[in-house]
């Protein structure tokens, strides 16, 4: 669910220039079937946290992790999970975005 709501996030990002006729288009699909998943090393209490299936970029997937181990201990329902979780989201989209711009090279 929280990976969808990242998805629509960057869903609104601006239109992509139509491509020449040398260039090579991938059309993305919604992440289906994403799932979260949180565990904790008794011993030590250290928390892990995944993305299954990944996104493909370990710096987003870390952002969502540590946005969803903020908002756990402090949420009761699914509406209000969506609202802590929506601000880091939109901050990790960003920066994804960024860092997608950077490795771009120009033309």
């Amino acid at each position: 669910m929280f990976v969808l709501l990242a998805a629509m996030l960057l869903a609104k990002a601006a239109p992509p220039a139509s491509p020449s006729d040398d260039e090579i288009v991938v059309t993305g699909e919604r992440p289906r079937n994403v799932r979260i998943v949180m565990k904790r090393d008794r011993r030590a209490g250290v928390k892990r946290c995944t993305l299954k299936p990944s996104s493909g970029d370990p710096l987003f997937d870390g952002g969502v992790c540590q946005a969803y181990l903020a908002c756990v201990p402090t949420v009761r329902t699914a509406r209000e999970m969506e609202a802590c979780m929506t601000p880091p989201l939109g901050e990790a989209v960003t920066a994804w975005r960024e860092r997608r711009k950077a490795a771009t090279p120009p033309r």
